[in-house]
This record gives C-alpha cells, sequence and structure tokens, in this order.
C-alpha cells in the first residue's frame, strides 16, 4: 500500500513552493501518526466529527446521517487475481472474494505494515523477530482468518494480531474500484465470469 505516499507527497510539494507547490497535507486521525511532523494541519478526533464541523463553517448545514446499505453476504466475484491485483477488462475468471467467517485470508503483497510501524503488527512482514509488549513475535508472513462480521467491518485474525476491514471493500471490489486488494483467500475459487 502506497498510503502514506498520499500525504507525504503532498507534504513535500508544499515546502517546494512555487508554481509546483502545495498547500500540504491535512491529517484527521485519532492517534498519532509518524508523519504527524509533516502536517501542515493535525486534527485529533474522528473524521465525521470534524469535518461535520468543517461543513457548518463553510455554511453547508449539517447533513443528516443515513446509514449505508451494504450487502448481505460476505463473498463475492471480484475482479482480481490471486494476489488481490485488479485485472485488465474482459478478464473471463473472476475471483470468489470469500469475507465469510472463519475463511483462511492473507494479506496481499505489496502491502506497506512495515512502513506504518504500528508496533501490534510490526511481526508481519518482518524479517528477523520483534518484541511488542515484553513479548518476542517471530517474523510471519501475514496468515490469518476471518473471526467475524460487525455491522460496518469484518474482525480479522492476522498472525494472531487482530484488524478491521471494512465491508465497503465488498462493493469497491465487486466494482473493480481500487487497483488493490489489502486480503485475499490463501486458495481463491476462481469462476468463469
Amino acid at each position: 500500500l502506497n498510503a502514506d505516499q498520499v500525504a507525504t507527497n503532498a507534504a513535500e510539494r508544499s515546502l517546494r513552493g512555487g508554481r509546483d507547490g502545495a498547500l500540504g497535507t491535512v491529517c484527521i486521525n485519532l492517534q498519532q501518526t509518524e508523519q504527524d511532523g509533516k502536517m501542515t494541519l493535525r486534527l485529533f478526533g474522528k473524521s465525521d466529527d470534524i469535518l461535520a464541523v468543517l461543513l457548518r463553517e463553510l455554511g453547508f448545514g449539517s447533513i443528516p446521517k443515513k446509514a449505508p446499505a451494504w450487502p448481505k453476504d460476505s463473498h463475492v466475484l471480484v475482479p482480481y487475481d490471486a494476489d488481490g491485483r485488479r485485472q485488465p477488462a474482459g478478464a473471463k475468471e473472476w475471483m470468489l472474494w470469500d469475507l465469510r467467517d472463519r475463511a483462511k485470508i492473507r494479506i496481499t503483497p505489496g502491502h506497506n505494515i512495515q512502513g506504518a510501524k504500528q508496533p501490534q503488527y510490526m511481526h508481519i512482514g518482518a524479517t528477523k523477530p520483534v518484541s511488542f509488549r515484553g513479548e518476542r513475535l517471530k517474523p510471519a508472513p501475514g496468515n490469518g482468518t476471518v473471526v467475524r462480521r460487525e455491522l460496518d467491518h469484518f474482525v480479522l485474525n492476522i498472525e494472531g494480531a487482530s484488524m478491521s476491514l471494512g465491508v465497503w471493500w465488498l462493493v469497491s471490489a465487486a466494482n473493480g474500484a481500487v487497483p488493490y486488494l489489502p486480503v485475499v483467500n490463501q486458495r481463491p475459487e476462481f469462476l468463469k465470469k
């Protein structure tokens, strides 16, 4: 994943100034990040709460909150390959992305777990053991399972660490809207489209 580059590239362009410059980066998050010092504006809180205040300040008033209608099924045909890369248009076989309870999954190649430096996940994709809360964790490739589906997210267990995956990924993946999936099934099934 290249998510950090979205913020850091804009922050670096803001330092250059001139015609190709940028205003910088605004970060809204509940916790500190390694990139906080590069932000032009840093806000701590839930994005929904902060953006609601911003909309009122800009004169848009309040926006009614309506829960999205998520798909009921936790498995869907998606135009991605076994490593979670979007296939070219017209692919004859699509992957059945199964996120039902107890489905065996794995993190896809190209993840940024090491770059994000969140201590509880540092053993995933590591080349040597790491310590977390006094425990020595062996390097692990990123295999796991779907624990359960909740209202708006899936609870995952990846190499002993709990992670969340938004249910919105089902809709985005079914539409081929993102170039890469964050997780795939360990033994994906492909069906003719």
